[in-house]
């Protein structure tokens, strides 16, 4: 039976200053010491001072309502109910929460588990309308809407110390209004046992798309509907969109961004192409299906294993082997022709604080973010997921991206350094509506239809201009 696999929410957590000084808590905060990267890495939340601990304006607790730092009482337990225990993920978020309630039992934590995705940004959406905004928002792709619509808070310089500039949102002003604890890029996984099925190398992967294509099909072909090569996945949601990106970035274009929509590009219709063709290597609705699950089962659960070929993150290394997958690694496939090197940030988990939410609320939240969810200590269970974190002093050491089960780690740290890669564009006005277009109305109906591809991109294309102004 299938397993789907679902990115569950989190909530979060939060340190605060001192009753006495909370108007300038982010130069004196009351918990961990706040400043350069290695400040406060390996410390407890216990370190800080009980009598110190903030209090609302008539005294009583302060009241933090945290979006996806810290698991609740449910997620805890399914946490601990999975087969062979909570993962190293599941151990961020719930020290996050331990070390929060131990340090500061003057504040109340309410821990949200407000989903992923469209959900989750529907959620905190409507609690800012409500004018009752959570004490943070989180999220991926709809970060830079947020912040261009002024929906954020501009964050701290003190939270920025030591912070790798690739792990900051900032905004066409210029300002930073979002810091992430983890991100990754897209790397190409495959199971070797599958191309020995089909007498392929499994030591040498594909390296342009050609290759990828020549090899995806023989795997297809040598499977005869018992397992399959795998192509380029066009989810009609954001994970698709995500996933075309490199491709179109290793053209030299991109879906468009800011006041731009680039559709009618012969380069984005030339990637569209490929991922059209590639997409008669996944089982039939598999590469275009809503719930992505299903693909990280196929390649991943033990009862499956019959995807040769898959398009993640960095995190997927982690995952396949906890699972047993024969892993191979490799960097995405480029162009035969003209082609360059070209990725995308993903997996990439900001935070923010929303216009709305009082003075000690975001001093109290943004001190236990920088000293506990940012510490080196807790960063480190990111790093045992194969993801990249944002402290300089951990991306920029070498000791930790060491051993074979870290070799597609090591090539999103490098890259990393490099600061040569972006997230998926983003667009000034109506966002959202936009990219519901291109996710149904260009991914979608170039994998699910047989109609002409420029003629998908000039339909949408037309609906999206008018909605730039």
């Amino acid at each position: 039976m299938k397993r789907i696999r679902k990115w569950t929410a989190v909530l979060m957590i939060i340190c605060v200053c001192t009753a006495i000084g909370l108007s300038a808590c982010s130069s004196a905060p009351s918990g961990p010491q706040s400043g350069g990267a290695n400040e406060g890495a390996g410390q407890t939340a216990t370190s800080a001072p009980q009598e110190q601990q903030p209090e609302g304006e008539t005294g009583e607790k302060l009241s933090l309502s945290i979006v996806y730092m810290g698991y609740n009482d449910t997620q805890i337990e399914a946490a601990n109910a999975k087969e062979g225990g909570a993962v190293s993920q599941d151990h961020y978020y719930m020290t996050n929460r331990e070390k929060a309630e131990a340090a500061y039992p003057n504040i109340d934590f309410e821990w949200n588990d407000w989903g992923w995705a469209e959900t989750l940004d529907q959620r905190q959406r409507a609690a800012i309308s409500a004018n009752n905004p959570p004490s943070n928002i989180v999220g991926e792709s709809f970060i830079p809407a947020y912040a261009n619509s002024g929906i954020l808070q501009e964050v701290p310089a003190s939270v920025l110390e030591g912070i790798d500039p690739s792990f900051v949102y900032y905004a066409a002003d210029g300002k930073p209004y979002a810091v992430a604890f983890k991100t990754s890029i897209f790397m190409l996984f495959y199971n070797k046992e599958l191309l020995r099925k089909a007498e392929l190398d499994p030591e040498v992967p594909p390296k342009t798309w050609s290759e990828f294509q020549t090899m995806s099909e023989a795997i297809t072909a040598a499977g005869n509907g018992e397992f399959w090569g795998g192509g380029i996945p066009s989810f009609p949601n954001n994970g698709g969109a995500l996933r075309a990106t490199p491709f179109f970035r290793q053209l030299g274009t991109d879906f468009g961004g800011n006041d731009t929509i680039n559709l009618n590009d012969e380069k984005v219709q030339q990637a569209l192409a490929y991922i059209r063709q590639m997409d008669k290597n996944f089982p039939a609705g598999l590469g275009n299906n809503n719930d992505e699950g299903p693909m990280w089962n196929a390649f991943e659960q033990p009862d499956e294993q019959d995807l040769a070929f898959v398009i993640n993150g960095t995190w997927e290394e982690a995952s396949a082997m906890r699972y047993g997958v024969d892993l191979g690694v490799a960097p995405l496939p480029v162009p035969d022709e003209d082609g360059k090197v070209g990725n995308c940030l993903v997996g990439t988990v900001y935070v923010g604080v929303p216009v709305g939410v009082s003075e000690e609320e975001t001093n109290a939240f943004w001190d236990f973010y920088r000293n506990i969810c940012l510490s080196e200590e807790q960063l480190q269970y990111w790093i045992e997921e194969s993801y990249a974190v944002p402290l300089t002093s951990m991306l920029e050491n070498d000791a930790l991206y060491e051993g074979e089960d870290k070799a597609a780690l090591r090539v999103a740290v490098e890259t990393l350094r490099s600061g040569t890669v972006t997230g998926q564009a983003a667009f000034l006005k109506n966002d959202a509506q936009i990219w519901e277009i291109i996710n149904q109305q260009v991914l979608a109906r170039v994998t699910m239809t047989d109609d002409p591809i420029d003629q998908i991109c000039a339909q949408a294309q037309a609906q999206i201009e008018p909605l730039l102004n």
